[in-house]
């Protein structure tokens, strides 16, 4: 769609661009331990719940892809809020780092 192909992509590449590059190797490593494990484990938590009580009758491996699909993070959502309520600048660097 439109929005997904010419208007998002700004909307992130400028998250990127706000965030100070010696803040961002401090926090490099903290950054990477949410990007990874956070996401792997919100990913097997929401498709191992989701295959248990047998939502939607899927199998295990459909499962898992929902939850990889469900755990990643709305970046215009999350710009949106964290410019209305001026986050603290560490916490958007761990967030879009």
């Amino acid at each position: 769609s439109l929005f997904n192909l010419v208007l998002l992509p700004p909307v992130i590449f400028w998250s990127g661009y706000q965030v100070y590059r010696d803040d961002f190797y401090t926090e490099l490593g903290s950054i990477l331990t949410y990007a990874f494990i956070g996401t792997s484990l919100s990913t097997a938590l929401i498709g191992v719940v989701l295959w248990g009580t047998g939502i939607g009758g899927m199998e295990l491996y459909e499962a898992l892809a929902f939850g990889a699909l469900i755990s990643a993070v709305d970046p215009v959502g999350t710009l949106s809020v964290f410019g209305s309520v001026k986050v603290d600048p560490k916490v958007q660097i761990l967030v879009f780092g």
